[in-house]
């Protein structure tokens, strides 16, 4: 009976630890930013593609259009900018629902 109830305070106090080692240790933000659009279809995506292909910021764009979103990853060294990415996104009528990245989240256009 002794053994058993040390075993289970053993396996308690190990799983806390387990626990709080995990939750101590630091989250790596991701560098991508993630845009939400109302439609996409494969126009959409040629279109998003020549519009942020040139930028000297962007090293990836992967367009999903069963989710409608946009994912751009940065060019090695580079960081993203939200308000131009949000701009550029507008001036090609695919105006973003939301936009998610290292500098937070944003439902309206941000102002940098």
């Amino acid at each position: 009976m002794f053994a058993k109830q040390w075993l289970m305070t053993a396996g308690l106090v190990l799983a806390v630890l387990v626990a709080v080692n995990v939750a101590a240790e630091p989250v790596a933000k991701s560098p991508d930013t993630v845009m939400a659009v109302g439609e996409m279809c494969g126009g959409c995506v040629t279109k998003i593609t020549a519009k942020l292909k040139p930028m000297s910021e962007v090293g990836k764009i992967t367009c999903d259009i069963p989710t409608k979103t946009v994912t751009v990853t940065p060019a090695a060294g580079k960081t993203l900018s939200p308000k131009t990415l949000w701009e550029a996104m507008e001036s090609i009528g695919k105006t973003p629902k939301s936009l998610t990245g290292p500098s937070g989240t944003f439902k309206s256009k941000p102002r940098a």
